[in-house]
């Protein structure tokens, strides 16, 4: 097997949690290099979302888990907003731009915490809770940017 882009199977358990969190974080990036902005605002059914969608909200939900629940601190977040239609000003380049802010600081919060500390704001939660959710929670909207980026113009990949 081919394990480029995986994260060592030897380091420590925290540092391939983040490691296996970035490969997701990315998929979702690279899926919408390439497209027009109204390709990357285009849905698949009409409940789905678009991949812009998708970007919007998967920095809303690093925002949420990371900042406010793990760090403890106040997040203003509207998940309504994230997957309704989105403003003329949500652009690609916006968009991975908030994403790639909203990870810097997810992983800023990460450097200062261990898997078995209590998260700040929900203390029944420890940090490796919230981590297994994330993981799940972004692999399966790194799956569904597959899927929707292969129906706009059939590219896929092992991402």
């Amino acid at each position: 097997m081919d394990w480029d882009g995986y994260p060592s199977g030897t380091a420590d358990e925290k540092t391939q949690f983040i490691a296996y969190l970035d490969l997701h974080r990315n998929a979702l990036i690279e899926k919408v290099e390439g497209l027009s902005e109204s390709q990357a605002r285009w849905k698949p059914s009409p409940t789905a979302n678009s991949l812009l969608n998708l970007l919007v909200h998967v920095a809303g939900v690093e925002c949420n888990w990371f900042q406010k629940v793990i760090g403890g601190r106040h997040v203003e977040r509207d998940r309504d907003a994230e997957l309704a239609e989105l403003p003329p000003n949500v652009t690609i380049a916006s968009a991975v731009d908030g994403y790639r802010k909203a990870i810097a600081e997810s992983n800023a919060v990460l450097d200062g915490v261990g898997l078995t500390d209590a998260c700040r704001g929900m203390d029944e939660l420890n940090v490796r809770w919230v981590l297994l959710h994330m993981l799940e929670e972004l692999a399966r909207h790194a799956g569904h940017a597959d899927i929707t980026r292969e129906l706009i113009d059939g590219t896929v990949n092992d991402n």
